[in-house]
């Protein structure tokens, strides 16, 4: 692996691992890069143009990676390939849902021109009925792509209203980041007649994996540009096939900062299906979702920008909803927290007025038995 013999001569942080094969590489984690994120730069592309990519931590804190700019290439290619997979071609128009405010299109879909806008901040009836109308009128064939909470909403209103059909000019529907469950997926292909397809991937590597036909439920995974494994979850030893673990992947083409089985904080089954290795699960980063005051569906990613404004503050938070109007925020501060009320008014913003929000400081966020923190959580059981 040329990658393996780069990181052993020019990055710092893989110089005590010269001797050692890969099997005998350590796995990272995000932490483990905060803390020695200069070790991971490689001694090459010291001085050269580089490309910062930040995404969330598991707690919400930002976490960020160098990339060169050939990882950058590689991952334009990556996403033109598998949308190619979902019957997309050159020009096909992009309903892209997503949170929107302040925000450009990612990197590597930055390529894409002939992209819709749909921002899923809030998603009550009236706002989804106004999307169907929008694509409706749109006579141009199309692919809807975004987050699969998104979808979820546009599926519950399509129930809601009994719709059993709805002709929308679509080639198909992507889903990113978060998991679908197969009852929306199955509905959503009925009513409007074309199939929903699912991708696993992240901002820091890239499109890890993806359902490429329709009607499967397994994610192929993308070799050409990742190796991946599955670990146990309480322990650095691979899983069999078969058995939940955590996805750790190696990132081959991101030579400034060589992420070598990275932890990648989601966990999966892997196993053989027609004599090839794929992903039949994945699980993580599956938002619970949260209501506003009046019972509308709020985007977990709502929550996001909110928390940013704060993040010279806190170390890591929790946001929990535990009844149908009321909240709580569970803070673990870097130092003093003078804007309580603040944080309260912004949350009401989204929330509604009515919202009753307590603020709580802890010394730590919990971790749950698979080793992770939610950082958004419902245990409010919505009527």
């Amino acid at each position: 692996m040329d990658l393996l013999i780069h990181a052993k001569k020019t990055v710092p942080y893989y110089f005590p691992a010269r001797k050692k094969t890969f099997d005998e590489f350590p796995v990272i984690s995000k932490t483990e890069i905060r803390n020695n994120f200069d070790a991971f730069k490689s001694t090459e592309y010291l001085g050269k143009k580089l490309f910062k990519v930040t995404t969330s931590g598991s707690t919400g804190i930002p976490f960020s990676i160098l990339q060169d700019k050939n990882k950058v290439k590689r991952n334009k290619a990556d996403a033109l390939f598998f949308l190619l997979k979902t019957g997309y071609r050159l020009g096909d128009r992009l309903y892209y849902f997503r949170l929107w405010k302040g925000e450009e299109k990612s990197r590597h879909m930055a390529f894409f021109q002939n992209i819709v806008k749909i921002d899923i901040s809030t998603l009550p009836d009236k706002v989804l009925e106004s999307i169907i109308q929008k694509i409706t009128e749109d006579k141009s064939k199309k692919i809807l792509f975004g987050l699969a909470s998104s979808f979820e909403s546009l599926n519950h209103y399509l129930e809601k209203r009994q719709i059993a059909q709805l002709d929308l000019n679509l080639i198909s529907i992507l889903s990113t980041s978060e998991s679908m469950s197969p009852e929306s997926k199955r509905n959503l292909e009925s009513v409007l007649g074309v199939p929903v397809f699912a991708r696993y991937s992240n901002e820091e590597q890239g499109i890890i994996a993806q359902q490429v036909k329709a009607k499967d439920d397994f994610y192929e995974v993308n070799w050409a540009s990742y190796y991946v494994e599955i670990f146990e979850i309480e322990e650095d030893r691979k899983a069999p096939h078969g058995k939940l673990g955590r996805i750790v992947v190696t990132d081959l083409f991101n030579y400034s900062m060589p992420l070598i089985r990275y932890d990648t904080g989601d966990l999966g089954i892997m196993e053989s299906v027609n004599d090839k290795l794929v992903l039949s699960r994945i699980e993580g980063r599956k938002m619970d979702a949260i209501y506003n005051t009046s019972g509308d569906h709020i985007s977990s990613y709502s929550i996001y920008p909110i928390m940013s404004r704060y993040y010279d503050k806190i170390d890591q938070y929790q946001f929990i909803q535990r009844g149908k109007k009321e909240y709580l925020i569970k803070l673990n501060l870097i130092n003093s927290f003078p804007q309580t009320s603040s944080l309260i008014h912004d949350f009401k913003n989204l929330l509604g007025n009515d919202a009753e929000i307590q603020v709580e400081f802890v010394k730590e966020i919990p971790v749950l038995s698979s080793g992770k923190r939610k950082k958004v959580a419902n245990i409010y059981i919505k009527k």
